[in-house]
Protein backbone atom coordinates (compact mmCIF):
# COMPACT_ATOMS: atom_id res chain seq x y z
CA UNK A 1 0.00 0.00 0.00
CA UNK A 2 1.47 3.21 -0.90
CA UNK A 3 -0.75 5.87 -1.14
CA UNK A 4 1.98 8.97 -1.89
CA UNK A 5 4.51 7.84 -4.02
CA UNK A 6 6.68 10.60 -3.33
CA UNK A 7 6.94 14.13 -1.98
CA UNK A 8 8.30 17.57 -4.08
CA UNK A 9 9.23 19.62 -1.07
CA UNK A 10 5.45 20.17 0.44
CA UNK A 11 3.25 18.24 -2.71
CA UNK A 12 2.33 14.77 -1.96
CA UNK A 13 2.50 12.90 -5.25
CA UNK A 14 -0.44 10.11 -4.57
CA UNK A 15 -0.68 6.97 -5.96
CA UNK A 16 -4.65 7.12 -6.88
CA UNK A 17 -4.18 10.96 -8.32
CA UNK A 18 -1.38 9.56 -10.57
CA UNK A 19 -3.07 6.87 -12.08
CA UNK A 20 -6.56 8.89 -12.68
CA UNK A 21 -4.24 10.87 -14.49
CA UNK A 22 -2.22 8.19 -16.61
CA UNK A 23 -5.58 7.11 -17.58
CA UNK A 24 -7.02 10.31 -18.80
CA UNK A 25 -3.91 10.81 -21.08
CA UNK A 26 -4.03 7.00 -22.40
CA UNK A 27 -8.17 7.93 -22.93
CA UNK A 28 -7.66 10.64 -24.73
CA UNK A 29 -4.33 10.14 -26.61
CA UNK A 30 -5.50 6.61 -28.19
CA UNK A 31 -9.27 7.17 -28.79
CA UNK A 32 -8.52 10.83 -31.02
CA UNK A 33 -6.11 8.51 -32.78
CA UNK A 34 -8.99 6.11 -33.54
CA UNK A 35 -11.23 8.57 -34.30
CA UNK A 36 -10.98 8.42 -37.65
CA UNK A 37 -12.35 5.36 -38.34
CA UNK A 38 -15.43 6.16 -37.37
CA UNK A 39 -15.49 9.59 -39.48
CA UNK A 40 -15.55 11.31 -36.20
CA UNK A 41 -13.56 14.56 -35.28
CA UNK A 42 -10.16 13.93 -33.20
CA UNK A 43 -10.40 17.69 -31.70
CA UNK A 44 -13.95 17.21 -30.26
CA UNK A 45 -13.96 13.36 -29.15
CA UNK A 46 -10.22 15.01 -27.19
CA UNK A 47 -13.21 17.52 -25.91
CA UNK A 48 -15.29 15.17 -25.13
CA UNK A 49 -12.98 13.13 -23.10
CA UNK A 50 -12.01 16.15 -20.80
CA UNK A 51 -16.05 16.55 -19.98
CA UNK A 52 -15.69 12.85 -19.51
CA UNK A 53 -12.89 13.01 -16.85
CA UNK A 54 -14.74 16.47 -14.91
CA UNK A 55 -18.22 14.66 -15.15
CA UNK A 56 -17.16 11.61 -14.63
CA UNK A 57 -15.05 11.98 -11.18
CA UNK A 58 -17.52 14.67 -9.73
CA UNK A 59 -20.28 11.78 -10.37
CA UNK A 60 -18.32 9.01 -9.03
CA UNK A 61 -17.38 11.15 -5.78
CA UNK A 62 -20.97 12.40 -5.54
CA UNK A 63 -21.93 8.73 -5.50
CA UNK A 64 -19.23 7.69 -2.93
CA UNK A 65 -20.49 10.75 -0.48
CA UNK A 66 -24.00 9.48 -0.74
CA UNK A 67 -23.14 6.01 0.05
CA UNK A 68 -21.27 6.51 2.76
CA UNK A 69 -22.65 10.46 4.33
CA UNK A 70 -21.47 9.26 7.80
CA UNK A 71 -17.97 9.66 7.02
CA UNK A 72 -18.36 13.43 6.24
CA UNK A 73 -20.76 14.65 9.01
CA UNK A 74 -18.11 15.53 10.75
CA UNK A 75 -15.79 16.65 8.07
CA UNK A 76 -17.20 18.20 5.54
CA UNK A 77 -14.10 19.23 3.75
CA UNK A 78 -12.88 15.71 2.95
CA UNK A 79 -15.54 15.64 0.60
CA UNK A 80 -13.18 17.55 -1.66
CA UNK A 81 -10.07 15.20 -0.98
CA UNK A 82 -10.42 13.04 -4.10
CA UNK A 83 -6.92 12.22 -4.34
CA UNK A 84 -6.99 9.83 -1.54
CA UNK A 85 -9.77 7.71 -3.34
CA UNK A 86 -13.63 7.45 -2.62
CA UNK A 87 -15.38 7.09 -6.11
CA UNK A 88 -18.18 4.88 -7.33
CA UNK A 89 -17.54 4.15 -11.08
CA UNK A 90 -21.03 3.34 -11.77
CA UNK A 91 -21.72 6.69 -10.28
CA UNK A 92 -19.25 8.62 -12.90
CA UNK A 93 -19.88 6.45 -15.59
CA UNK A 94 -23.94 7.48 -15.54
CA UNK A 95 -23.14 11.14 -14.68
CA UNK A 96 -20.49 10.97 -17.80
CA UNK A 97 -22.59 9.17 -19.97
CA UNK A 98 -25.59 11.72 -19.80
CA UNK A 99 -23.09 14.50 -20.09
CA UNK A 100 -21.53 13.13 -23.21
CA UNK A 101 -25.23 12.43 -24.86
CA UNK A 102 -25.41 16.24 -24.09
CA UNK A 103 -22.09 17.08 -25.81
CA UNK A 104 -22.30 14.77 -28.75
CA UNK A 105 -26.30 16.19 -28.93
CA UNK A 106 -25.33 20.19 -29.41
CA UNK A 107 -21.62 19.27 -31.66
CA UNK A 108 -23.57 16.63 -33.71
CA UNK A 109 -21.38 13.76 -33.09
CA UNK A 110 -22.94 10.65 -34.14
CA UNK A 111 -24.08 9.43 -30.76
CA UNK A 112 -23.30 5.58 -31.35
CA UNK A 113 -20.57 5.89 -33.09
CA UNK A 114 -18.74 7.84 -30.80
CA UNK A 115 -19.97 5.37 -27.77
CA UNK A 116 -18.47 2.39 -30.06
CA UNK A 117 -15.27 4.44 -30.18
CA UNK A 118 -14.61 5.07 -26.64
CA UNK A 119 -16.12 1.60 -25.43
CA UNK A 120 -12.56 0.11 -25.12
CA UNK A 121 -10.56 3.06 -23.75
CA UNK A 122 -13.27 3.48 -21.14
CA UNK A 123 -12.31 -0.46 -19.71
CA UNK A 124 -8.89 0.58 -20.36
CA UNK A 125 -8.53 3.74 -18.42
CA UNK A 126 -10.63 1.96 -15.41
CA UNK A 127 -8.52 -0.98 -15.68
CA UNK A 128 -4.85 2.00 -14.75
CA UNK A 129 -7.81 3.14 -11.86
CA UNK A 130 -8.17 -0.05 -10.59
CA UNK A 131 -4.03 -0.29 -10.06
CA UNK A 132 -4.27 3.22 -8.17
CA UNK A 133 -6.81 1.54 -6.20
CA UNK A 134 -4.79 -0.95 -5.24
CA UNK A 135 -1.92 1.10 -4.25
CA UNK A 136 -4.26 3.28 -2.06
CA UNK A 137 -5.91 0.01 -0.25
CA UNK A 138 -9.45 0.79 -1.35
CA UNK A 139 -12.03 -1.25 -2.79
CA UNK A 140 -10.01 -4.75 -1.62
CA UNK A 141 -11.35 -7.98 -1.11
CA UNK A 142 -12.90 -10.49 1.13
CA UNK A 143 -10.38 -12.11 3.34
CA UNK A 144 -8.56 -15.04 1.98
CA UNK A 145 -5.86 -17.56 3.09
CA UNK A 146 -5.19 -18.29 -0.07
CA UNK A 147 -1.00 -17.05 -1.41
CA UNK A 148 -2.89 -14.71 -3.82
CA UNK A 149 -3.53 -12.79 -0.25
CA UNK A 150 -2.30 -9.77 0.33
CA UNK A 151 -2.36 -7.20 3.77
CA UNK A 152 -3.56 -3.97 4.12
CA UNK A 153 -3.26 -1.59 6.87
CA UNK A 154 -7.02 -0.71 7.23
CA UNK A 155 -7.87 -4.50 6.71
CA UNK A 156 -5.33 -6.47 8.98
CA UNK A 157 -5.81 -9.15 7.54
CA UNK A 158 -5.04 -11.21 4.23
CA UNK A 159 -7.72 -10.51 1.52
CA UNK A 160 -8.26 -10.65 -1.98
CA UNK A 161 -6.52 -8.25 -4.22
CA UNK A 162 -9.97 -7.18 -6.36
CA UNK A 163 -8.19 -4.24 -7.06
CA UNK A 164 -5.61 -6.06 -9.64
CA UNK A 165 -8.17 -8.73 -10.54
CA UNK A 166 -10.50 -6.28 -11.67
CA UNK A 167 -7.71 -4.21 -13.41
CA UNK A 168 -6.67 -7.48 -15.74
CA UNK A 169 -10.10 -8.37 -16.26
CA UNK A 170 -10.81 -4.94 -17.34
CA UNK A 171 -7.73 -4.75 -19.59
CA UNK A 172 -8.88 -8.27 -21.27
CA UNK A 173 -12.21 -6.59 -21.89
CA UNK A 174 -9.67 -3.27 -23.41
CA UNK A 175 -8.04 -6.34 -25.87
CA UNK A 176 -11.50 -7.76 -26.89
CA UNK A 177 -13.69 -4.65 -27.80
CA UNK A 178 -10.34 -2.95 -29.52
CA UNK A 179 -10.10 -6.07 -31.91
CA UNK A 180 -13.86 -6.01 -32.25
CA UNK A 181 -13.81 -2.26 -33.07
CA UNK A 182 -12.93 -1.97 -36.79
CA UNK A 183 -14.58 -4.93 -37.15
CA UNK A 184 -17.96 -3.81 -35.62
CA UNK A 185 -20.96 -5.04 -38.05
CA UNK A 186 -23.54 -2.46 -36.84
CA UNK A 187 -23.64 0.82 -35.13
CA UNK A 188 -23.70 0.57 -31.33
CA UNK A 189 -22.56 -3.10 -31.27
CA UNK A 190 -18.97 -2.05 -29.62
CA UNK A 191 -20.83 -0.47 -26.39
CA UNK A 192 -23.31 -2.87 -26.37
CA UNK A 193 -20.29 -5.72 -25.70
CA UNK A 194 -19.16 -3.15 -23.35
CA UNK A 195 -22.69 -2.96 -20.82
CA UNK A 196 -22.37 -7.08 -21.32
CA UNK A 197 -18.77 -7.92 -20.44
CA UNK A 198 -17.91 -5.26 -17.92
CA UNK A 199 -21.46 -5.61 -16.04
CA UNK A 200 -21.14 -9.87 -16.37
CA UNK A 201 -17.52 -9.20 -14.80
CA UNK A 202 -18.44 -6.71 -12.14
CA UNK A 203 -21.28 -8.53 -10.89
CA UNK A 204 -18.79 -11.76 -10.25
CA UNK A 205 -16.28 -9.84 -9.29
CA UNK A 206 -18.09 -8.43 -6.11
CA UNK A 207 -18.35 -12.09 -4.71
CA UNK A 208 -14.73 -11.30 -3.97
CA UNK A 209 -15.32 -7.63 -2.86
CA UNK A 210 -14.54 -7.04 1.04
CA UNK A 211 -16.21 -3.43 1.49
CA UNK A 212 -19.42 -3.75 -0.28
CA UNK A 213 -22.40 -4.13 1.75
CA UNK A 214 -25.63 -6.52 0.22
CA UNK A 215 -28.55 -4.08 -0.42
CA UNK A 216 -31.18 -7.07 -1.72
CA UNK A 217 -31.82 -10.43 -1.74
CA UNK A 218 -27.86 -11.12 -0.93
CA UNK A 219 -26.58 -8.71 -3.93
CA UNK A 220 -24.70 -5.63 -2.98
CA UNK A 221 -25.86 -2.26 -5.19
CA UNK A 222 -23.11 -2.71 -7.70
CA UNK A 223 -24.31 -6.16 -8.62
CA UNK A 224 -27.82 -4.77 -9.14
CA UNK A 225 -26.53 -2.15 -11.38
CA UNK A 226 -24.13 -5.06 -13.23
CA UNK A 227 -27.58 -7.05 -13.83
CA UNK A 228 -28.82 -3.80 -15.34
CA UNK A 229 -25.82 -3.35 -17.21
CA UNK A 230 -26.35 -6.28 -18.84
CA UNK A 231 -29.84 -5.86 -19.54
CA UNK A 232 -29.47 -2.67 -21.10
CA UNK A 233 -26.05 -4.07 -23.50
CA UNK A 234 -28.10 -6.76 -24.47
CA UNK A 235 -31.29 -5.31 -25.36
CA UNK A 236 -29.03 -2.41 -27.25
CA UNK A 237 -27.13 -5.28 -29.24
CA UNK A 238 -30.46 -7.09 -30.41
CA UNK A 239 -32.55 -3.68 -31.15
CA UNK A 240 -29.25 -2.24 -33.19
CA UNK A 241 -28.69 -5.37 -34.91
CA UNK A 242 -32.34 -5.56 -36.01
CA UNK A 243 -32.40 -2.13 -37.35
CA UNK A 244 -29.19 -2.85 -39.36
CA UNK A 245 -31.31 -5.86 -41.06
Amino acid sequence: MHPILFSIGPVAIHSYGLMLGLAFLATMYLSSRRASIFDLSGERVSNLIILFLVSGIVGARIAYVLANMSLFLDSPLEILMINKGGLIFYGGLIFASVAGIVYAMVTRLAILDTADLMAPFIALGHSIGRVGCFFNGCCYGRPTDSFLGVCFPDTLVRVYPTQLFSSAGLLAIFFLLFFFQSRRRFKGEIISLYFILYGAFRFLIEFLRGDSAEVLLGFTSAQIISIIFVAVGIILFVLMKRVKR
